[in-house]
């Protein structure tokens, strides 16, 4: 008895040092290759620098993150955990061979991502012949309110697992003019995505540039659903090369929906 109460503390006070652990790597990620000093994370988690520079020590001794002279960046091991988690997703190895395959798509970018909550995760990518600049990397998340993958993923959701994920989102981020302003636009937006089976990027995650994107199930339990994409220069989508691109995509979904089916 003694015993099980002495675990259970052990647990609950690692419990606080792993969520502050996992915000550490977070801000990490988010600041790429620059490393960033305890005062610097203390400031923006609003956390003693002392716990801080005692929990990067920690992650440094694990390999997770790496001493660069007075801060830290992401370590090897998150490569390595990173690439062994994709490695557990078929869909990412047979997206692979199905994008490098497509009639038209394969010439342009095309990305799978899963939804988390209200963004989405960027698991796999294939660039084609047309170079597109694209802020949506491997591991990158991004709002899903503006993007084609985030949007597909989110008019499939039941109307009271969406309103649970919007419940208390009162301002949409915009990364271009042309983003949702609110929640109302987002959810008409939802509506006809519904209705015609893709989601559409209208320049509004990058200006210049359109994507379009449909629903994959996610085969992981707990998680997704997923959403592939096409997203191309604007000013290549005519109306016939989005056409194609869209049959695309509808053979790409019908591959990563059913093992067994192969176009």
């Amino acid at each position: 008895m003694t015993d099980t109460t002495i675990d259970r503390a052990d647990a609950d006070s690692l419990a606080p040092a792993v969520t502050r652990a996992a915000l550490i790597l977070d801000v990490m990620a988010e600041s790429g290759a620059e490393p960033v000093g305890p005062s610097e994370l203390a400031r923006r988690l609003g956390l003693p620098k002392s716990s801080i520079a005692n929990i990067c020590g920690a992650l440094a001794d694990a390999g997770l993150v790496r001493r660069i002279g007075t801060g830290f960046a992401l370590g090897r091991r998150i490569a390595e955990l990173g690439g062994a988690y994709l490695a557990s997703i078929d869909q990412v190895q047979e997206f692979y061979d199905l994008a490098r395959r497509l009639p038209a798509g394969s010439e342009e970018t095309v990305q799978l991502a899963i939804l988390d909550g209200v963004e989405v995760t960027y698991l796999a990518r294939h660039d084609g012949r047309q170079p597109v600049r694209l802020s949506s990397g491997i591991g990158r998340r991004l709002p899903a309110f503006s993007t084609a993958t985030g949007k597909a993923a989110l008019a499939s959701l039941p109307t009271d697992e969406l309103d649970r994920r919007l419940e208390g989102v009162t301002r949409l981020p915009q990364a271009t003019p042309h983003a949702h302003a609110s929640v109302d636009d987002l959810r008409r937006d939802l509506a006809r995505i519904r209705d015609r089976g893709y989601a559409i990027d209208d320049e509004e995650t990058m200006e210049g540039v359109v994507c379009y994107g449909v629903m994959i199930p996610s085969r992981q339990p707990g998680e997704g659903p997923c959403a592939a994409s096409i997203t191309l220069l604007k000013v290549r989508a005519t109306d016939a090369r989005v056409s194609v691109l869209l049959d695309d995509l509808e053979q790409l979904r019908a591959g990563l929906s059913d093992p067994l089916r192969r176009s």
